[in-house]
């Protein structure tokens, strides 16, 4: 199960943590590595995490909401999801918020 709620990272990776930092939140599940970016305009980015051809390149939603509600890579929906995702990251929350994630 999750460690963070929807809600809690939505409050989180809003507002002028977004704005100021641009926070790169990578999450874990199904053994594979996903990143979400977060925007002071509300936006945000998905994508599968590689090189070489791995990774699937950047999706953009016009918000975390948007994300939340749509399919997106390897046909991940995290309303359906996310009590799969084992471990988040984020090294700009730490930073800014001087605790771990």
């Amino acid at each position: 199960m999750s460690k963070y709620s929807f809600y809690k990272i939505k409050e989180k990776f809003s507002g002028e943590f977004a704005a100021n930092w641009e926070p790169e939140l990578t999450l874990y599940m199904y053994g594979k590595e996903y990143m979400i970016i977060f925007f002071g305009d509300n936006r945000c980015t998905f994508q599968r995490c590689g090189s070489k051809g791995v990774g699937s390149g950047e999706v953009w939603y016009d918000s975390f909401d948007e994300l939340y509600n749509t399919e997106t890579v390897d046909g991940i929906l995290l309303k359906r999801d996310w009590n799969d995702i084992t471990e988040f990251d984020c090294f700009e929350y730490k930073l800014y918020y001087k605790e771990d994630f």
